[in-house]
């Protein structure tokens, strides 16, 4: 695939807030979609999730529906090792496979977990994409790595932290409330 045409995800897995059901969740699948429309009217049509729980598989699930809306873009699963999600929670493990089952090419790039795989994992996204679509909050972690890679790459970066977190006027709330602190992913 084109790596000019290709963009990849990188984010953290926790958040203190619930990704599905709150504000907060809403306001960064929101922000992830508009990401999304935006790399594809820019001609970007590869889109590569390293399939972490939490931000990389809500852009592959993003992915799949502007897909499913016509988009012509295409969603590259690429994942780790075997058995990756053999240890998450069944409702994690079902939207995996589900993504797995929708996606238009699945890569694993070892048969097991290797102790460098995950940094294996994000140099690939990298080394393959023109733009990495982010959630990172600047504390250190496999995403600051990610970035740090990114940057070195000459690799386009849109983070998406600060159109979630820094919203006027819930921003002293959010802040107050420790919504838009993250734990190291």
């Amino acid at each position: 695939m084109d790596r000019d045409k290709s963009c990849c995800f990188s984010g953290h897995r926790s958040m203190h807030f619930d990704m599905d059901v709150s504000f907060m969740g809403e306001v960064l699948k929101e922000r992830l979609l508009s990401a999304i429309k935006d790399a594809a009217d820019a001609d970007f049509t590869n889109f590569y999730s390293g399939m972490a729980i939490g931000f990389d598989i809500l852009a592959a699930e993003a992915v799949l529906r502007e897909k499913q809306a016509g988009a012509k873009i295409s969603l590259v699963a690429v994942v780790p090792f075997n058995g990756q999600d053999s240890k998450w929670s069944a409702k994690w493990r079902k939207r995996h496979n589900a993504i797995l089952e929708a996606a238009d090419k699945v890569i694993v790039l070892r048969p097991a977990y290797a102790r460098t795989i995950y940094y294996e994992r994000n140099r690939y996204l990298v080394d393959n994409s023109a733009r990495l679509i982010g959630f990172y909050n600047g504390k250190s972690g496999g995403t600051a790595y990610t970035f740090d890679y990114a940057k070195d790459q000459e690799t386009q970066i849109v983070n998406l932290w600060d159109s979630v977190c820094e919203q006027d006027p819930l921003q002293t709330v959010l802040d107050d409330l420790g919504l838009c602190d993250m734990v190291d992913a």
